[in-house]
């Protein structure tokens, strides 16, 4: 169950709601785009999402061991699901 957030009166509601996270980071929540809430921290995720993603794309086409296509796809994992935390700031994203 997540926490109990207290309602601020100048809160700005974006497309998925309320922040129902744990933590919200010192950047401004849907400054950019109503979409996404903290709009920097997501997009800082790609330097762990494109780097999997051109790692495992290399270990497959270099034929490479399987341990290196797994660490590959944990840092990819990784940067998805820090990408989908901070483009909600929801709770149920927080702990995945």
């Amino acid at each position: 169950m997540p926490p109990y957030i207290a309602p601020e009166q100048n809160a700005v509601v974006g497309y998925w709601g309320r922040p129902t996270s744990t933590l919200d980071w010192c950047e401004e929540n849907h400054a950019w785009s109503p979409y996404v809430a903290e709009f920097w921290n997501t997009l800082s995720n790609m330097a762990m999402v494109l780097p999997g993603l051109i790692g495992m794309w290399s270990c497959a086409t270099n034929g490479l061991e399987l341990r290196y296509l797994l660490s590959y796809f944990g840092l990819f994992v990784v940067g998805v699901g820090s990408t989908l935390f901070h483009g909600t700031l929801l709770y149920s994203m927080q702990v995945y």
